[in-house]
């Protein structure tokens, strides 16, 4: 591998407790030494950080690779591209996959198949239901020994309550914990938008909040009296926020995340009927997300999670009632959180913590550090850079965002991953 001097780089670890400029050495995809003014010497590559950050690589523990049964979306290649595009070196896969993954033989295909690849950390959420039918449960056990790291019925809520408090009782029993899409589809039925001034003004089939809420607080009660760990998926009310809120202050062992279009994007993405703003759940009004921000910054919503989902574009051209929900967001989770710095919501320790630190401590691994003595995992950004999202550099097969054409302020330029640089911008 050689050795690669990352100089004049401003480091951020909140593991490590750094905030400072100093230079890294890397030999053998080892970090050999950090320290100020390391000198460069023969046959050392060397990587002119300048204005750059320097931090542990990002975690983020909600994505869909499609693989297996929709690789036509995304494969567990480019799903791996996207990923260290944006910074990224672990990610978790999404049972929602043609079959599920609810065997054994299934978990251990996208564990071994990412490994393959070898670009980035590619670990799989198990279904907690047979099926993600919500009413047998998955030989958890044997998934979590195949390499499953936590248990979801993702892009389908658990609706049987006896269902849910099992899946709760069992995955804890055994170390591990259950993630949940809070959505009463009684109450969601055939719902496109957030139930607001824009949908009714548009026409759109109406998604009140409440679909989330009541099952948010399904779930904190739950974890409240069963002492057992629960995981909200994409947090996306005011009120949601609240039910949190009030159930860690309880003591339930309940933790949170946000997706970046939720801390960015309002209902207003709809006023031109575009279906790249179709999501589950949908895009909120400015105090949900309001609310949102400040649950991150003060930790009531531990981490951010892209919830990156990919979908042709074929699909997304569907009327709003037939187009599948979900957009792309691995590229963009950077400058969306380093925006939310910008207008000091949080510091650069914080957003580091909640795109890498606390994602990773979640699913119980090891959090990338950088420390003398470790192989390289970290990313080198540009906090300042402007660029425009277009296709063209965009590494998904999919290009489902509306954030084309837009300008975002924060740039990647290089990822390792085991030592190794796995993207240059």
């Amino acid at each position: 591998m050689g050795s690669i001097l990352i100089k004049n780089g401003f480091i951020v670890d909140p593991k490590q407790n750094i905030k400072k400029e100093l230079d890294i050495l890397i030999e053998n995809g080892v970090i050999k030494k950090i320290d100020k003014d390391i000198q460069p010497f023969p046959g050392c590559e060397i990587i002119d950080a300048t204005n750059c950050i320097v931090s542990p690589s990002f975690v983020d523990i909600h994505v869909h690779f499609r693989d297996p049964g929709q690789t036509y979306k995304e494969d567990l290649y480019t799903g791996s591209l996207s990923a260290v595009a944006g910074g990224y070196t672990t990610v978790v896969c999404m049972p929602n996959t043609i079959p599920a993954l609810d065997e054994p033989s299934l978990v251990r295909y996208i564990v071994e198949k990412g490994e393959e690849i070898g670009l980035c950390r590619v670990l799989p959420a198990a279904a907690i239901t047979k099926g993600r039918e919500g009413k047998k449960l998955t030989e958890m056990s044997l998934l979590k020994e195949a390499g499953a790291v936590y248990f979801t019925d993702d892009g389908a809520p658990v609706m049987d309550a006896h269902v849910m408090r099992k899946a709760m009782e069992f995955a804890g029993s055994i170390g591990s914990f259950v993630a949940d899409h809070c959505e009463d589809l009684n109450l969601s039925q055939d719902g496109v938008a957030h139930e607001g001034e824009i949908s009714a003004a548009l026409g759109l089939p109406p998604l009140p909040p409440e679909a989330e809420d009541t099952m948010v607080a399904r779930d904190c009660v739950l974890s409240l009296h069963t002492g057992m760990p629960v995981h909200i998926c994409h947090v996306s009310t005011k009120v949601a926020v609240e039910v949190i809120t009030w159930a860690k202050a309880m003591g339930a062992p309940v933790t949170a995340e946000v997706t970046p279009h939720h801390l960015y994007l309002t209902d207003e993405e709809w006023l031109d009927f575009d279906c790249k703003a179709k999501v589950s759940p949908p895009l909120r009004e400015h105090e949900d997300i309001e609310a949102l921000r400040w649950a991150l910054a003060s930790g009531i919503i531990d981490f951010v999670a892209t919830d990156h989902a990919p979908h042709a574009h074929q699909e997304k051209m569907l009327e709003h009632q037939h187009c599948p929900p979900g957009m792309i967001g691995l590229q963009f989770s950077l400058p969306i959180i380093l925006e939310l710095v910008r207008k000091d919501y949080f510091d650069i320790f914080r957003a580091i913590e909640v795109l890498s630190t606390k994602p990773a401590e979640r699913i119980g691994i090891d959090p990338p550090q950088i420390k003398e003595g470790v192989k390289a995992e970290l990313t080198v950004f540009d906090p300042t850079e402007s660029w425009e999202v277009t296709e063209e550099v965009i590494k998904s097969k999919s290009k489902n965002t509306p954030l084309i054409g837009r300008k975002l302020i924060g740039k990647v330029k290089y990822t390792f991953y085991n030592g190794k640089i796995v993207f240059k911008d």
